[in-house]
């Protein structure tokens, strides 16, 4: 399954109570591959980032740059050595003190700590949340050299769910029953809904079978869930004399129900 994913960036959802360990659990107990290395150097990684953040409050006192020496001392053996130009490109300075940084900064320091680990499976939880549009661009560069190297890369997000459809192109929606790949605009919060239009001239609506998905339908009646920009959906079905249409505005959680994809 993983080679299905190599060199792309994937949302990885399960729900807005789901945890990122919760969610690599089912992904890996759905997989055929032979992927449990993966797997346990990442569950590995959170625990040891987890610990390694409660001790940075007691060595507020240090620089970056000596943090840093410290931190990678206890995992030099998936620890790469070249940094500097990455720690440069993240605009953390070195100089500084960890009581000093920001909550961006230290956001971008956790994306360092892990994007710098030599692994082949990658998952950032929330890497977005307090960046600017230039900062996201440039870990994204960094993402982007890694998944040319043919790594996976999977970002979680609760809060980000529209940013993330300008970024990365599939999701993969993790349940206990179903493990699927879906375009991301079919997981948008805010760009679903469930459309209802009686009279026979539907047929002869455009709309694109990308953005559509059929649910029920006879000779003058459709049902569908709909996945685009609202005013899109407008323009198309004014463009033709309709009996009834009716449109439910859904959030995430509806959607994939309606898709009978259980949470």
């Amino acid at each position: 399954m993983l080679k299905e994913y190599e060199g792309k960036l994937i949302l990885l959802y399960g729900g807005v109570h789901k945890t990122k360990e919760e969610n690599l659990n089912i992904l890996f107990k759905s997989s055929s591959d032979n992927w449990s290395k993966d797997y346990v150097k990442l569950l590995n990684v959170f625990q040891n980032q987890n610990s390694w953040l409660k001790r940075m409050e007691k060595f507020s006192f240090l620089s970056l740059s000596m943090f840093l020496k410290i931190y990678q001392l206890f995992q030099k053996e998936l620890y790469q050595k070249d940094d500097r130009k990455i720690l440069k490109s993240l605009k953390l300075d070195v100089t500084k003190k960890l009581k000093e940084l920001t909550s961006e900064e230290k956001e971008r320091l956790l994306f360092f700590l892990q994007y710098q680990l030599d692994l082949n499976v990658y998952l950032f939880e929330e890497p977005f949340l307090h960046q600017n549009d230039n900062m996201t661009r440039e870990m994204l560069k960094l993402m982007f050299h890694k998944l040319k190297k043919h790594k996976v890369i999977f970002v979680t997000s609760k809060y980000q769910i529209n940013r993330m459809e300008q970024i990365v192109t599939d999701v993969l929606v993790v349940t206990p029953n179903k493990v699927r790949l879906e375009p991301i605009s079919k997981v948008c919060h805010y760009h679903y809904s469930l459309v209802y239009i009686k009279g026979k001239n539907y047929k002869k609506l455009k709309l694109g079978i990308k953005n559509i998905i059929l649910k029920e339908q006879t000779d003058d009646e459709i049902v569908f869930l709909y996945c685009g920009k609202f005013h899109e959906l407008f323009e198309v079905l004014q463009s033709v004399e309709l009996e009834d249409v009716s449109i439910r505005k859904q959030t995430l959680e509806e959607a994939l129900q309606s898709l009978k994809i259980e949470n």
